[in-house]
């Protein structure tokens, strides 16, 4: 069972999660450079995390016809849908930890165009995470998650610190001369302190994988325990 299993608060989340996640793609990807904003990581979560509302949106939408509004929310797969919200959390947390206090001017001079890319900038970077997190802690089945979990997780963030890596010897520069989206991983800038960066944020990212299971199994069990009447009412009975 989850937490809320009223589905039309799951449609409503999840509808506003596909607008402003499809809102803050489409504007960064239109007003800047699409070719290079599709290797941020953050643009790739974002890209992933809208997908699964737009999916889910409809998912709940069926289940909300077929099945009332009550009961067991739709919803992708424990495991694969926590870590879309893993990635997610990974672009909130490493945002606003080490990159919100940088000037990123993306509006060319023009204030309207700045207002628009700023605001598409906090919903790639908060609002969309922020409600990938409400889904999971609301509406997401509880306790199915093991540690090995938030090992596979890690597949992506690896996969993605290579891509970097030999898209920096390959391809365009992101801005002027430099060849890394994120200057905690610009070998030009820090040399070989990168060795040491890259496994501690593994380590790091590992350790908020475990921190979602811990979470994940702490939330099992503020979920009420299921009585005769409740499998009766899920099971279709009074029908």
């Amino acid at each position: 069972m989850t937490l809320c299993a009223n589905r039309i608060a799951a449609l409503v989340l999840r509808a506003v999660g596909s607008a402003l996640g499809a809102f803050g793609i489409a504007v960064m990807l239109t007003m800047t450079d699409a070719s290079l904003m599709l290797s941020y990581f953050t643009m790739q979560t974002n890209i992933f995390t809208t997908a699964a509302f737009i999916v889910l949106t409809v998912m709940t939408a069926v289940q909300l016809r077929k099945s009332g509004a009550r009961g067991e929310v739709a919803h992708l797969g424990v495991s694969l849908q926590l870590a879309l919200t893993f990635f997610i959390t990974i672009t909130f947390v490493v945002y606003w930890a080490m990159l919100s206090w940088q000037n990123f001017d993306m509006g060319g001079g023009d204030p309207s165009r700045a207002a628009l890319v700023s605001a598409a900038n906090y919903v790639v970077h908060g609002v969309v995470p922020i409600l990938a997190i409400a889904d999971w802690i609301l509406f997401l089945p509880h306790g199915r998650l093991r540690a090995k979990d938030a090992a596979l997780w890690l597949i992506y963030p690896i996969a993605y610190a290579v891509f970097i890596f030999i898209r920096a010897e390959v391809g365009a520069p992101f801005y002027g001369t430099t060849r890394y989206p994120y200057p905690f991983i610009d070998v030009d800038q820090i040399g070989g302190w990168v060795a040491l960066v890259v496994p501690v944020m593994a380590a790091a990212f590992y350790a908020l994988g475990r921190l979602y299971v811990f979470l994940d199994k702490k939330l099992a069990l503020r979920v009420p325990p299921l009585t005769v009447r409740h499998i009766y009412l899920r099971n279709g009975g009074g029908q």
